[in-house]
């Protein structure tokens, strides 16, 4: 308020100084009684309409209040009608389950003998249901899992539900026997997803380009295995899609779960792996007997020729050069029996090496043995027997290690009597020369 009566002062004074060239001057009394006298009126003036705008406003209130009033009593007369309709609505949930009850009772006396139908029915819709969500059969069937599902809910079949059961379990049936080939979504074990061929053995095993496949339900796809089995088993398949005629087939019969153990099954390089460090130089010893033997089979062949053949540079030619004229038969002897002896030494050599890699082997086999026992021993220590997979480990290292000794023992020791007799024939082919040589005499 203060502002806009100094506002109009101000306004007043620039008017009037505007207009003063046409006013006779006046006092400085004079002009003083004229600005009072027009703040007054405007005030007055404005007084009446701040007041008009007041009454505006409490008239305004006041209808405002009437209408908050009116809609109170509204809310009040909808909250009774709320709870009178409760009161009748609870009589009525009390009298529906008195009623259901009753309906409930009626329905057992009817049905009898029908409700031990509903519960077999029930019980094989279940097992139905459990294995066809891991079935080779679920992706020919997409909607057989909420079938069976509404069948294993409801407590009283209808005779749609109880033909879709049946029809069910006589799909299976069919499936069962059947080789069949569909398209499918196949998941590499990188997670790549493949569309290609399935091949349907039956309810047992299926196939993708000549590997087995898993179903995976949750996926919708079949899963490529990250490991296939060994041997025979997908070699029957591969001759199985490219067969034309009757072929025989690996198949699995318990559904999935030996396929599942057998994969779990460590091959050759897993069960060497088992006997760590010591396995390494067990199977280390092994390829250098080997080698050393075959060495000296070599050799022996050489010597071999050498003794047994009549050129000019042979062994008996050698002998048969160092006797001289004139040379007692004693004196031949020995210096025949002397070259022998050097000679046979030469043949000799390296038979003891081969020995010494066929018995250190098994011995080497039976230090990881007893590592692996204490390993074994440490474990139960601290875990106790509870866990098998704690002595595992152990237990796999002492019998791997005795395996590894005794492979590598038994053909080394095969080579060192091969060898032995080898050598000791030529010595005696030799021998046998220097008989000849000296009865020449």
């Amino acid at each position: 308020m203060k502002y806009i009566l100094n506002i109009s002062t101000l306004i007043f004074l620039i008017s009037f100084n505007l207009s003063a060239q046409d006013v006779p001057e006046l006092t400085d009394d004079e002009l003083r009684n004229i600005e009072i006298n027009e703040l007054l009126e405007l005030v007055k003036t404005n007084k009446s309409i701040f007041i008009n705008e007041d009454n505006k406003r409490l008239n305004s209130f006041i209808n405002k209040v009437s209408e908050r009033k009116a809609l109170l009593n509204d809310a009040k007369n909808k909250l009774k009608n709320e709870k009178e309709r409760n009161i009748k609505l609870e009589d009525s949930f009390e009298q529906n389950e008195k009623t259901l009850a009753d309906l409930e009772e009626k329905l057992e006396i009817k049905v009898g003998v029908l409700g031990e139908l509903f519960g077999v029915t029930r019980q094989y819709a279940g097992e139905l249901l459990a294995a066809s969500e891991n079935s080779v059969v679920f992706y020919e069937f997409p909607n057989r899992p909420s079938i069976l599902r509404d069948i294993g809910q409801e407590k009283v079949h209808n005779l749609n539900q109880l033909e879709n059961l049946w029809i069910s379990y006589f799909d299976e049936i069919v499936a069962g026997s059947e080789i069949k080939t569909f398209k499918a979504t196949i998941t590499s074990p990188n997670g790549e997803n493949i569309a290609g061929d399935i091949t349907r053995y039956g309810l047992f095993s299926a196939s993708y380009d000549g590997k087995f496949v898993k179903p995976v339900s949750s996926l919708n796809s079949f899963q490529l295995l990250a490991k296939q089995p060994e041997g025979t088993f997908t070699k029957t398949l591969s001759k199985h899609k490219s067969a034309d005629a009757y072929t025989n087939v690996s198949i699995d019969p318990t559904r999935g779960f030996l396929l599942s153990l057998y994969l779990d099954k460590a091959n050759w390089f897993e069960r060497i792996a088992q006997g760590k460090s010591i396995g390494f130089v067990i199977i280390f010893i092994g390829f250098i007997g080997l080698a050393f033997s075959i060495f000296k089979i070599v050799r022996l062949r050489d010597y071999s020729n050498e003794v047994l053949t009549d050129a000019p540079q042979n062994i008996p030619s050698q002998m048969e050069s160092l006797i001289k004229d004139g040379t007692s038969r004693e004196s031949k002897e020995n210096i025949i029996d002397e070259f022998i002896i050097n000679y046979s030494g030469k043949i000799e050599w390296g038979n003891n090496w081969v020995k010494f890699f066929a018995a250190v082997a098994p011995l080497l086999g039976l230090l990881g043995t007893v590592i692996g026992m204490i390993e074994t021993f440490q474990a139960i220590t601290l875990f106790g027997t509870g866990d098998p997979k704690q002595m595992a480990g152990g237990i796999s290292q002492a019998l791997v290690t005795t395996m590894l000794g005794l492979i590598v023992a038994a053909p080394l020791l095969g080579m060192y009597t091969y060898l032995s007799e080898k050598t000791e024939s030529i010595v005696q082919v030799l021998e046998e020369k220097a008989s000849y040589i000296l009865s020449k005499d």
